[in-house]
């Protein structure tokens, strides 16, 4: 088991936690890559559902790790394994009640809602709109919230002040 901290000092960077724990499938996901490093095909004999999508997810909340496991037979192509990250969590912040209300509808929100707001961020940013506080005053939403669906969206990214489009990144 991995005993590394993951320290948060940013409210939002809850979104992604709360997301993989809130789903059966996802958290089983995580509790195996706890357990050590496994295969894509190593997670499907024992997890049912989207592994590729819970990867998807820890690998943006920061919370999984990647590596090439070498091939015991020559000729054959390595495989990527994947292994969580942290093990203990340690917040450090401070925010209002209505911005973690906010940031808890967003991490618990269904996610065609969730698709809706990142439909509403994109069309922002194609009008190269990029911050969080014009953003915000554009679709009459608060920075945070934005903040909040940016970290739960595999479309979008934060950095900084800025949302972005994310990259199709892989597994």
């Amino acid at each position: 088991m991995v005993r590394r901290m993951k320290i948060i000092n940013d409210p939002s960077d809850l979104v992604p936690i709360l997301q993989i724990f809130s789903s059966k499938t996802y958290k089983r996901v995580y509790d195996e890559l706890n357990k050590g490093w496994r295969t894509m095909d190593e997670l499907k004999t024992v997890v049912n559902g989207d592994i590729e999508n819970a990867l998807k997810i820890l690998k943006k909340g920061g919370l999984v790790e990647t590596q090439w496991r070498m091939p015991e037979n020559p000729g054959e192509s390595p495989v990527k394994e994947y292994r969580s990250t942290y093990s203990i969590v340690n917040a450090n912040f401070q925010c209002s009640m209505k911005h973690i209300n906010e940031l808890l509808e967003v991490a618990f929100m269904p996610e065609n809602m969730v698709e809706e707001y990142t439909s509403r961020i994109m069309e922002e940013l194609k009008k190269g709109n990029t911050s969080l506080v014009h953003i915000g005053r554009a679709l009459d939403l608060e920075p945070v919230f934005i903040k909040g669906i940016a970290k739960r969206s595999l479309k979008l990214n934060v950095k900084g002040a800025r949302v972005e489009l994310a990259r199709e990144e892989e597994l």
